[in-house]
């Protein structure tokens, strides 16, 4: 009996385990369509990881529309400006700079329109002068800040993308015209259309350069590391920590512009602006404006030395209905700063003279001649002896030189026939047609004043002797240290020789044809880099080249009609008694 249960068990077993198997096998077929069929666990899988990364894209988009909300302002058509620890936004109450409403109601702080032309400015503050930064920080709207307390004043240029309607990579004298569309947040978006990015400016809307990521083109136009709202531009050409009324020639030429190690960067009207400073050290100091424990009170920012993309942009929103174009009517465009005064003198060893007049260059400040119909048209003589001083009471100054020799006598009697310049402060009726705006709101010193230096430089070097050049020196240390968003690279390394006919200056130029946003290309002809006049407005265009590696912008008293927004030169990055620079402030 016991065997025979055994034997029973064992039989029962294996139809069992038959049974397991087909169990299984079904259930293994099951699973498969389960897991492999177009409705299996993986397709389930893989829709499930495809519904989450579009979920996430949607969930991108949607907070890069609500970033777009928080920056763009509907009511005045521009991104709103991004305040910086240290800020303080400020209007013109006719007579004061007073506190802006931040949230622009009713068009307290800002207007970006073609009528009212009121750019965002902001101010920095002593930490401690007749009031305090705190308390400064938290006044109500209109209270007064101090003239005296200021120690910087910044422009808001909001992110637009332009075309050039008239005057396309020409000398276009008061005919170039420039259309702006400004762009919403960090996008290409403007109201009714989209702007591309490409250099076709006079085909279509192009994003400026100076706001876009460059990293994924080797930043080749002057872009920034990430996309950009807008930029702080300095208001007026920087001018030194050291500088003050009792003495206004520090940090300029005898005052040691390149001892740079107690000295920091202001931005303020009618100071003696920062000269005699090479390149290298321009952009050490522009770093310093917004380090810890800067004297501005600047937190939560990134500064630099000015870049050619981002001269351009200040260059073409002037040129633009939105700013102070230059045009036919001769009283049109930016008014030059060529103030000037004491002796200008010159000797046999030196055409230039001593450049005294360099020493009492003032920011800020409008000059007509005597005789001349604009701003414009202004220029200082080489020769001259002051003679005289009047402090008028429209608060404008007039300087007489009743001495004035030809260019030819070193010494003897005066042979030039004697001249006053009439020059007006920044807040003045004329001085203000001295600013990017045509009123206070613009940027000052932008047509003459001083050469600028700008972050913006041939980047080749050409094996010239055993030592290297100083403008070597220059390039060698920008190419080395300088992040490419904080500069813009050119190339060509021809030297002022004829190439077959050609100037190497103005081959040089045609190398960089593919160049935008920082008025050289597109806004000079074909032959820019001669020693005649090839930018809009008749404005000056002398490309760099080997020897002269570093560009100069704006132009300086001494040009004439040659200065100007549009103008540029080159420099071999040392430092010059009519070179100056501004900073730039992002967020």
């Amino acid at each position: 009996m016991r065997k025979q249960q055994r034997k029973e068990e064992k039989g029962i077993t294996l139809v069992a385990l038959v049974v397991t198997i087909i169990v299984l096998i079904i259930l293994a077929g099951v699973t498969l369509n389960i897991v492999l069929d177009n409705d299996g666990i993986i397709n389930k899988a893989k829709q499930a990881v495809d519904d989450y990364e579009n979920a996430q894209k949607e969930e991108q988009e949607l907070l890069g529309q609500l970033d777009v909300y928080f920056e763009y302002d509907e009511q005045a058509g521009v991104n709103k400006p991004k305040l910086a620890e240290g800020m303080i936004p400020v209007k013109w109450n006719g007579t004061a700079w007073v506190k802006a409403d931040e949230n622009n109601t009713n068009f307290d702080w800002y207007q970006y329109d073609t009528t009212n032309r009121k750019w965002a400015n902001v101010v920095t503050v002593k930490e401690t002068g007749t009031k305090t930064r705190e308390q400064y920080r938290q006044a109500g709207l209109n209270e007064i800040i101090a003239e005296e307390d200021i120690v910087g004043m910044f422009v808001w240029i909001p992110r637009y993308s332009y075309q050039i309607t008239n005057g396309y990579h020409t000398n276009a004298d008061g005919t170039g015209t420039i259309d702006i569309k400004f762009l919403k947040g960090t996008t290409d978006d403007y109201e009714g259309g989209t702007a591309n990015r490409n250099n076709k400016s006079n085909e279509d809307f192009v994003v400026h350069p100076c706001f876009t990521n460059g990293a994924s083109t080797g930043y080749n136009n002057g872009e920034y590391n990430r996309e950009l709202t807008g930029i702080w531009v300095a208001k007026f050409e920087a001018s030194s920590s050291t500088t003050t009324e009792e003495n206004p020639n520090l940090g300029s030429n005898y005052g040691g512009g390149n001892n740079i190690e107690n000295q920091e960067v202001t931005i303020r009207p009618n100071v003696t602006s920062w000269r005699y400073i090479e390149v290298s050290n321009i952009y050490t100091v522009c770093k310093k404006l917004t380090q810890d424990g800067n004297m501005h009170g600047l937190g939560n920012a990134d500064s630099h030395m000015m870049k050619n993309s981002e001269w351009g942009a200040v260059a073409y929103l002037t040129q633009s209905e939105y700013g102070n174009p230059q045009t036919s009517n001769p009283e049109s465009g930016v008014w030059n700063n060529c103030y000037y005064e004491g002796n200008i003198e010159k000797t046999e060893t030196n055409y230039y003279g001593g450049h005294s007049t360099y020493e009492a260059i003032k920011t800020g400040m409008v000059g007509i001649k005597e005789g001349a119909t604009n701003g414009r048209d202004t220029a200082i003589s080489w020769g001259a002896k002051q003679t005289d001083r009047i402090n008028n009471l429209d608060g404008s100054i007039t300087i007489i030189y009743g001495e004035v020799y030809a260019m030819t006598d070193v010494e003897g009697s005066p042979t030039g026939i004697p001249f006053t310049n009439t020059y007006y402060s920044y807040e003045t009726e004329n001085g203000q047609k001295g600013s990017t705006t045509g009123n206070i709101y613009g940027i000052y010193d932008m047509s003459a004043g001083a050469w600028e230096y700008t972050s913006g430089y041939l980047s080749e070097m050409k094996e010239i002797g055993t030592e290297l050049t100083i403008s070597q020196k220059h390039v060698s240390n920008f190419n080395e240290n300088v992040p490419d968003w904080e500069k813009t690279k050119y190339a060509g390394i021809r030297d002022d020789a004829d190439y077959e006919g050609v100037n190497g200056r103005i081959l040089n130029y045609r190398d960089n044809n593919d160049k935008y946003g920082d008025a050289i290309w597109e806004t000079a002809s074909n032959d820019a880099g001669s020693k005649n006049n090839f930018s809009w407005n008749n404005d000056s265009g002398g490309f760099p080249h080997l020897e002269y590696q570093f560009f100069l912008r704006g132009g300086s008293g001494i040009e004439g009609a040659a200065a100007g927004v549009f103008a540029f030169s080159r420099a071999n990055g040392d430092a010059y008694t009519n070179s100056s620079f501004r900073p730039v402030v992002v967020l």
